[in-house]
């Protein structure tokens, strides 16, 4: 025994995928709303393929999405409790990535569009800065371009997390 105490499990390294230490996943649920949080990889599997990792990028935003269907946040009532996704998104995705990963992919590009809305201590919410797919200059522009960077945070002394609202209708 080790010097803690606890025995040491000796784990054969030929259980997995081809001799590796993964084992087979049940696949995960894919949510229509946000098709970026699973990668296809090159052998049409959800994931990294076994052995391999992700290398995220340095810098990223928060983002919360609040999932209010075709009705924008700012014609609920101020009490109206939204349910949202919280991610945390790399700063050099481009808007239109962001429209696409969030599953605004109508084949009519105005149509899919991203809002910036803010929250009022009156507790209503407002919009702000937007984007329509069919802007291309905007399209191609970074999250850290328009503002949406690492500095939105959420914490105290800090500027608030970036809450959207995504439509395709």
């Amino acid at each position: 025994m080790p010097t803690g105490g606890f025995p040491i499990a000796q784990i054969p390294h030929s259980f997995g995928f081809s001799g590796s230490d993964r084992l087979p996943q049940p696949r995960p649920v894919i949510n229509p709303d946000m098709p970026a949080a699973h990668m296809t990889n090159s052998t049409g599997g959800l994931g990294c393929e076994p052995g391999y990792n992700y290398f995220f990028p340095g810098e990223h935003t928060k983002i919360h999405v609040l999932k209010t269907g075709s009705t924008p946040p700012w014609q609920f009532p101020r009490t109206y409790t939204m349910p949202f996704h919280a991610c945390h998104v790399p700063v050099r995705t481009t808007v239109g990535e962001l429209l696409h990963g969030f599953g605004a992919t109508n084949p009519v590009s105005k149509l899919n569009k991203v809002v910036e809305v803010t929250q009022g201590e009156n507790g209503r919410w407002y919009s702000g800065l937007s984007f329509s797919g069919d802007e291309k200059q905007n399209m191609a522009k970074t999250l850290k371009e328009v503002g949406w960077d690492k500095t939105r945070s959420g914490h105290p002394g800090c500027k608030p997390v970036v809450h959207l609202y995504i439509t395709k209708d």
